[in-house]
């Protein structure tokens, strides 16, 4: 006996959650956030300090002035002019501003992170309508 139905896979019906399971795990994000908060607002202030402490160390500085120094004896070996050489220097320790790089970052994370509230906010209010 040959059964084709056999050959053919069985197709599965797709779940679609209801509005009560939509609730249902609504409510069980909205319970696990504070924890996620409280998590986010004991590491994001350390991370940012280690951040800072690196940068600002008395090591970081010395490591930068080589830097900058190796980067400036470069382009004059390279040929480049002296007053050449010290413009782009000062360009290239304008580029190392890391407040200004952590002033940026930190309007970006804002930012994020209000259109995502806000998006939130506009997907509650139409799960609300319906």
């Amino acid at each position: 006996m040959n059964d084709e139905s056999n050959d053919v896979p069985k197709k599965e019906k797709e779940h679609k959650p209801t509005a009560s399971e939509d609730a249902e795990e609504l409510r069980e994000i909205a319970k696990a956030l504070p924890e996620l908060f409280d998590a986010l607002n004991e590491s994001i202030p350390k991370m940012i300090s280690g951040i800072i402490g690196s940068v600002y160390s008395p090591e970081a500085a010395g490591n930068m002035g080589s830097a900058v120094g190796e980067f400036y004896s470069k382009l004059i070996q390279g040929g480049i002019p002296e007053d050449a050489a010290l413009e782009m220097t000062k360009k290239f320790v304008g580029a190392l501003d890391f407040d200004k790089i952590i002033r940026m970052v930190t309007s970006e994370v804002e930012t994020n992170t209000s259109k995502k509230k806000r998006n939130r906010d506009d997907e509650l209010d139409d799960k609300d309508d319906d």
